[in-house]
């Protein structure tokens, strides 16, 4: 009988790396996609003024907690999100309308502003969007 003689060579630390860059790809792919839509929920809705809130929209990922984030640093993006007054989500808004000056001097009666959710809507609407764009890079 002849001889063998077999070696084991272990790649798996280079599997690993290779499987967390495409996580990540796939993560920051997502993040793109959900920062598109919130800015296009904005758009939509008319909440456009000078641009801040919809310019502001941004993504972080998080590739050790696989995770991703979409967010804005504008403070009143919270109003725009869950809306004011009568139409504050949960309720607990305002009841009676108020009035308020603008900038130009001009007087504006309210009795609050309608949700748009441009935050969460971008994620929960798109949930097989984004299973399908994990899938498609992780399968490469």
């Amino acid at each position: 009988m002849a001889d063998m003689e077999f070696r084991i060579v272990d790649h798996s630390d280079e599997v690993l790396r290779a499987l967390e860059s495409q996580v990540e790809a796939a993560l920051e792919a997502v993040g793109n996609q959900a920062v598109s839509h919130s800015k296009s929920i904005i758009t939509t809705a008319s909440r456009v003024d000078t641009g801040a809130l919809r310019n502001s929209v941004s993504h972080v990922t998080w590739a050790e907690g696989k995770e991703v984030y979409v967010g804005t640093n504008q403070s009143y993006a919270i109003y725009n999100e869950l809306g004011t007054g009568i139409y504050l989500d949960g309720g607990g808004g305002r009841n009676t309308p108020w009035a308020f000056q603008d900038a130009k001097g001009k007087w504006h009666r309210t009795r609050g502003m309608k949700p748009i959710h441009f935050i969460r809507d971008s994620i929960a609407k798109h949930i097989d969007e984004y299973k399908e764009i994990i899938k498609q890079i992780l399968s490469t």
